[in-house]
């Protein structure tokens, strides 16, 4: 009798190593299984990411083209004013009142506030009253 129990108890010790046998290699493919699809899920996100970075990078220095243009213009608008001032400042101030007020009124106001005091004071002296207070005002930042 004792010989058929420890045979009863060897089957079923071999039968439950099979079986954790195959719960571990279960459980082992589950976890493969779950680290791929992670692996492949971070592979996709990590891929995004490089392609936003990508994408960020190009507009950068689209934008600084930009920036290049924008400060290129700026120069050239600027340069072009003070040829602007030079032309007012040369011409005779009754002739410089009469136009002025006709000018876009940003621009008029700048021209005036940039050229020599001496100038301007002539120009604006011969202007209509209204448009000397506007432009005094204005050049006062008022």
């Amino acid at each position: 009798m004792v010989c058929s129990v420890n045979k009863e108890y060897k089957y079923i010790f071999f039968s439950f190593s099979i079986f954790l046998f195959f719960l571990i290699l279960l459980l082992f493919q589950f976890y493969l299984t779950v680290g791929n699809v992670y692996a492949s899920k971070l592979s996709t996100e990590q891929s995004k990411i490089k392609i936003l970075k990508e994408q960020i990078k190009t507009e950068l220095n689209e934008l600084k083209k930009i920036e290049t243009k924008i400060s290129t213009i700026k120069a050239s608008q600027k340069s072009t004013v003070k040829n602007l001032i030079i032309v007012y400042s040369s011409m005779s101030s009754k002739k410089a009142a009469a136009i002025l007020p006709h000018v876009n009124r940003q621009l008029a106001i700048y021209i005036l506030s940039h050229m020599n005091p001496k100038a301007a004071s002539s120009i604006i002296s011969r202007m209509k009253t209204k448009s000397a207070v506007f432009f005094t005002n204005s050049i006062a930042g008022k």
